[in-house]
């Protein structure tokens, strides 16, 4: 679901104020919901704040060897609509809870998240960052997830769909189906596989939609 970020702000938080007092049904919700409740662009300038630093790297640390949680390093490549072509310059942002299952250590404040980190791809197109596990919220058969947007010369900044983790038992048929991201290496649902390290890894490759500063989310 590609919810694009170039529109009125103030209007889309307006707009998806509405959702956060329904009951969350699925992830579907989630991504409404959450995301508007947890834009870093809203709290933190996001990746505003980032055009302006040409040296965001490839590769990013989010967790330092010290945080709670199952370490765990996603990388791949970023493409362009026609799924082939590697773009260097894009930006990805991502976040996400903790091992406790929130985003900030006030708990209730997803506003400021902790877990976060961008990157912005290499001539390869390649992304990569280190960090940990993120674990369901509490109480909630949410499956666990990290929340993701991109930007780009040519590319307006919008919301991708979350990274989940195959085996999840809080993944649905129903969740299954509302994945837009594609399939094999483009899937969004990855699964992660212990190294000899004891680390766990995941790939997720991204075809980056063409679109205009118009275009609407699906």
């Amino acid at each position: 679901m590609a919810i694009p970020m170039n529109q009125d702000r103030r209007s889309f938080l307006r707009d998806a104020s509405v959702f956060l007092a329904l009951p969350v049904l699925g992830l579907g919700a989630l991504q409404v919901s959450s995301c508007a409740r947890n834009n870093p662009s809203f709290a933190r300038g996001g990746l505003d704040d980032a055009k302006s630093n040409e040296a965001a790297p490839w590769k990013f640390s989010i967790t330092s060897d010290k945080e709670l949680g199952e370490p765990l390093i996603m990388s791949g490549v970023i493409y362009s609509p026609d799924g082939r072509t590697p773009l260097e310059g894009i930006n990805l942002w991502v976040y996400h809870t903790d091992a406790t299952g929130n985003y900030s250590t006030s708990g209730g404040d997803n506003r400021n998240t902790r877990l976060h980190g961008l990157m912005r791809t290499n001539a390869e197109g390649r992304y990569e960052f280190h960090t940990i596990k993120p674990v369901s919220y509490p109480g909630r058969t949410i499956p666990a997830h990290i929340h993701a947007y991109v930007s780009g010369p040519g590319y307006p900044e919008y919301w991708i769909d979350e990274y989940l983790f195959e085996g999840d038992p809080f993944i649905t048929d129903e969740i299954r189906k509302k994945q837009s991201s594609g399939q094999g290496r483009f899937a969004s649902i990855v699964k992660l596989e212990r190294g000899a390290d004891g680390i766990l890894r995941g790939v997720r490759d991204i075809k980056i939609e063409h679109c205009s500063n118009n275009c609407s989310g699906r």
